[in-house]
């Protein structure tokens, strides 16, 4: 062999073991072989390779799907410290106000009480009376007294105080009070039925005071509310709240309903804005609209998504097939059928060794190896894997066909002489001249015409 061809032959021979790889290196057999790391390749059985993926993975939510997404207060969660509902805006509730417990002594006379006055040595100025609306009530010979807001005790003294003034009474005189009726007509006038306006506050008729109680809890709401109702009432009132919750109907309807993927990936949501979608599971997007949400209201929400339109598992086709792409995995579910949908295979083809890339559980690629060929010449059906959603399925090229493809790049479009060349000339490498003998190469003759290189 010259010089010339040794020079050939050293030049081509890596461009052929890279050529070879796929037919030399995890070579399928009639079987399917896992591609290991470092060159570790082993055979694996279909029930393998179930093992070895794992469970289906999730469904990842894709463009064009539609999802509905609902948002309601969270429950209390069994492993969870028990917490109270705060109020919210727009919250119903029923304001109820009733005698508050009052020691003996310390209640304060309102508008409407009946009290009964005794007088132990002047029976004939013995009255019943009843406390005006302007806090009066009117004591005989001594005209009106101020009742409203004082004890019985206290009312008391201002009637011996005023009878011993106008000379009626002695020092000693006798006098009792009686409390004989409670008017309660004002805690139902008072009562009502109220929405948290948008300012966080309510307003009760007889209170003359804007009370804000959004984000409180019922019973700080109620111990403010009696707080704020004593001043106006003198006595301390009890307060009983009934919470219509209505978040679920306002703010968090408006949030809530079924939207579509957009081409972006992300979807659109009143109160949140953008929120990516596309590539997230189910459980995935529910924790992140449940992370978005979060202070929104006043209390956890829950959110809930479901998918209502798929546009079904992706699998992805490449490599030397007529029209390689994306496809439905409905349509594809073996890697045969992924082809046949790819509309075939094509000349260059190389059938015995179908890569299968897909992930395990743990996120790590797993690459089958396997003969389609035999699948097709011999009905082996277990070599034709069933496919999972983001599965790849890519055919190489044939040995020949990565030769003529050198061949074009290498050769045809960087030598400017036609194909069909009679070589005959001098070479000069590392500054020496070499002598070749006429020999005729057709380089479109592909792996031939190499291969008559190396062995001349």
């Amino acid at each position: 062999m010259s010089q010339t061809t040794r020079f050939c032959a050293a030049l081509l021979l890596p461009v052929l073991l890279l050529a070879s790889g796929c037919a030399t290196s995890g070579k399928a057999g009639d079987g399917t072989i896992l591609l290991g790391e470092n060159g570790k390749d082993r055979p694996v059985t279909p029930e393998e390779i179930d093992r070895l993926s794992g469970i289906d993975r999730p469904y990842y939510i894709q463009v064009g799907d539609v999802v509905d997404v609902d948002f309601a207060v969270r429950s209390l969660r069994s492993d969870e410290v028990p917490w109270d509902y705060r109020i919210e805006v727009g919250d119903s509730m029923e304001v109820a106000f009733s005698p508050g417990d009052i020691a003996p002594g310390e209640y304060k006379l309102e508008v409407g009480d009946v009290l009964g006055i005794s007088f132990l040595d002047n029976w004939q100025l013995n009255v019943t009376r009843t406390v005006r609306v302007d806090g009066m009530v009117s004591a005989p010979e001594v005209g009106d007294v101020l009742a409203a807001g004082r004890t019985a005790d206290q009312l008391k003294a201002a009637l011996i105080e005023a009878y011993q003034q106008s000379g009626i009474l002695r020092d000693d005189a006798r006098l009792t009070i009686n409390v004989d009726f409670v008017n309660l007509d004002r805690y139902g006038d008072i009562s009502r039925d109220v929405i948290v306006r948008p300012d966080g506050a309510i307003r009760v008729a007889g209170i003359e005071e804007d009370m804000r109680i959004a984000g409180m809890t019922v019973a700080e709401a109620t111990t403010y509310i009696g707080d704020v109702a004593a001043r106006t009432l003198r006595n301390r009132p009890k307060v009983g709240l009934v919470i219509f919750p209505s978040v679920g109907t306002n703010i968090l309807k408006e949030m809530s309903g079924p939207v579509q993927v957009r081409p972006d990936g992300k979807i659109s949501i009143s109160r949140i804005g953008e929120v990516q979608a596309a590539g997230y599971s189910v459980d995935e997007l529910k924790y992140s609209l449940e992370r978005l949400s979060s202070g929104i209201v006043n209390n956890p929400v829950e959110p809930t998504v479901d998918l209502l339109k798929t546009t079904g598992g992706r699998i992805y086709v490449g490599g030397e097939v007529n029209n390689p792409g994306v496809y439905p995995l409905e349509g594809a579910p073996t890697v045969l059928q992924a082809v046949i949908m790819a509309r075939g295979f094509n000349d260059t083809s190389k059938t015995k060794n179908v890569i299968v890339v897909r992930r395990n559980p743990n996120g790590k690629p797993l690459v089958f190896n396997t003969n389609i060929q035999v699948a097709l010449s011999r009905g082996h059906t277990e070599n034709d894997l069933m496919l999972r959603p983001f599965d790849i399925v890519y055919v190489p090229k044939t040995t020949i066909a990565k030769m003529n493809l050198w061949v074009d790049q290498y050769i045809n479009q960087l030598v400017p002489f036609d194909n069909t060349m009679g070589v005959n000339a001098q070479y000069y490498m590392n500054e020496q001249q070499i002598d070749t003998r006429s020999r005729s190469m057709n380089f479109n003759a592909g792996t031939t015409g190499v291969l008559d290189v190396l062995n001349p």
